[in-house]
This record gives structure tokens, sequence and C-alpha cells, in this order.
């Protein structure tokens, strides 16, 4: 009898240990000093002069942040509570660091700018930077900032004219100003450090 409550609670520990490693997983802590540093995340702009905001999701505790290391391409994508999305991809010569980064392509023929989709899942209603008159200074670095052995915090500002990719678009050319960015890049297996 014995052994037998021995094992039930083994397998009670077994399973609170399993229940905690899955809703714990993918959740960063930090000190109280990190997360003072961190602060809040954000990502805005105006649009033709309407504010477009967007929120760090949940489940991602963030925004979405990637980074290539052969192209140096860095791209943050945020997304609005109606499903629209800005998206700002840029590279670098040699390491991303604070500076301005215009639109054009690298030398991968990678494509960087601003990219404006007012529609969920089409992009044929898309506003791009790219392809059209190349504008300097599109995105401005402002700060890259090592806050913990694998985590960055990344500061900007964007401003562009975004021009439709469809004849039929119904706005051609959009301005885009006042875009402000203060976002979190975890580097890690999958994310190479900046």
């Amino acid at each position: 009898m014995k052994y037998r409550s021995t094992i039930g609670t083994a397998l009670k520990i077994g399973f609170f240990a399993l229940f905690l490693l899955v809703c714990c997983h993918g959740r960063t802590r930090y000190s109280g000093a990190d997360q003072e540093k961190i602060g809040i995340q954000f990502f805005s702009a105006k649009i033709n002069g309407v504010l477009w905001e967007s929120y760090p999701s949940e489940e991602g505790e963030g925004y979405q942040v990637r980074y290539k290391p052969l192209s140096r391409q860095l791209q943050i994508s945020a997304e609005a509570k109606d499903s629209s999305r800005i998206e700002l991809s840029f590279h670098a010569i040699d390491r991303i660091l604070p500076g301005s980064y215009p639109s054009t392509k690298n030398d991968h023929g990678i494509e960087s700018g601003v990219f404006y989709y007012p529609i969920a899942k089409n992009e044929d209603l898309g506003s791009v930077t790219v392809n059209m008159p190349i504008q300097e200074n599109t995105v401005v670095l402002t700060k890259v900032e090592l806050i913990t052995k694998d985590t960055y915090l990344l500061e900007g500002t964007f401003s562009a004219t975004l021009y439709g990719l469809s004849p039929i678009h119904p706005a051609p050319a959009s301005q885009l100003t006042a875009g402000k960015f203060r976002v979190i890049y975890r580097a890690g297996l999958n994310n190479p450090s900046l």
C-alpha cells in the first residue's frame, strides 16, 4: 500500500512540474534594474495624420524582431488591433548600430524600407517605400543597448512616403510621419547576437 502512495505522489509531483514548465516556458524574467532599463515597449506612427498604434503581443511578450546575420537585415513587425501592420526592414554594412538606414536594397537584393499593410492577409493593398525614389533616413535607429547577456533594447524613429503596390490602390501615396518604436530583441538559438 505504501508503494502505491509513493507512485501516486511521484506522479502528482511530475504532473505539477510539467504544468509549471508548460506555463512558464518562454517567459523571460528580468531583475528590477533590467526591467527599469527596458521600460515600456511601443510602436506607433501617423498615416496621413491619423494615429496608428500597435501593442506587443502577450504570447510573445513583445514585437516580432528578427535579425538575419548573413544579409545583416533587421526586421521589426508590429500589428494593430484592426490587424493592419507595419514592418520596418533595414540592413547594415557591418553590424546593426545607431544610425540612419535608407529605403533601398542590400547587397543580397533584399529590400529595406517601410511596409504598411492596411488589411490583414491582403498584400496587394500594401504600401511600401521600395522600388520607388530612394528615401534617405527612412529608419533612424537611435539606441541599440545590451540589457542582459541576450536581450537588446532597440529605439528609433521612422518616416516615409508610402506608395501603393497596386495601380488600383485606393491611396497611391501616403505620408507616414512621427513613427517611433521601442522594442526588445532577444538573441538565442535562432536569433544571433547583434
